[in-house]
């Protein structure tokens, strides 16, 4: 019964090893700098898939443009202690902050509370769209 209960016992280590290896780690802080920094980040948006460019400033400042409206937005963006992407969009109060997850497709995941929020598609050197 003793060999039973070690060999389980052992089972369950070397399972929970193979999962915790198979977690995908999120980004570091200077990697997520260097990927939005002085850049034009093609996005989708999860809910509704909605498409949108962002241009990163070297100076913090953001700004979106929906492709389907035209719509623009300007916020700052910044890396919160929690190392995660943050915009604060002009007149709000609270900033949006995201996990960046690299995915093997060569897209970012954006995850805002566990939840899948917005997907990086691409990613070009410079303000690309005039934003």
């Amino acid at each position: 019964m003793r060999v039973i209960g070690m060999w389980s016992a052992a089972t369950l280590i070397l399972l929970s090893s193979a999962v915790l290896a198979d977690e995908q780690e999120p980004m570091g802080r200077q990697d997520i700098i260097d990927l939005v920094r002085e850049k034009t980040v093609e996005c989708r948006k999860e809910k509704d898939q909605a498409l949108c460019s962002n241009y990163f400033t070297r100076k913090g400042v953001v700004t979106r443009i929906m492709h389907a409206d035209s719509k623009r937005k300007v916020g700052r963006w910044f890396l919160d202690d929690k190392t995660r992407l943050c915009i604060l969009w002009d007149g709000k109060i609270k900033p949006l902050c995201f996990v960046v997850f690299e995915q093997p497709d060569g897209s970012y995941n954006l995850i805002k509370k566990g939840k899948h929020i917005t997907t990086i598609t691409g990613v070009e050197d410079g303000n690309t769209k005039n934003l």
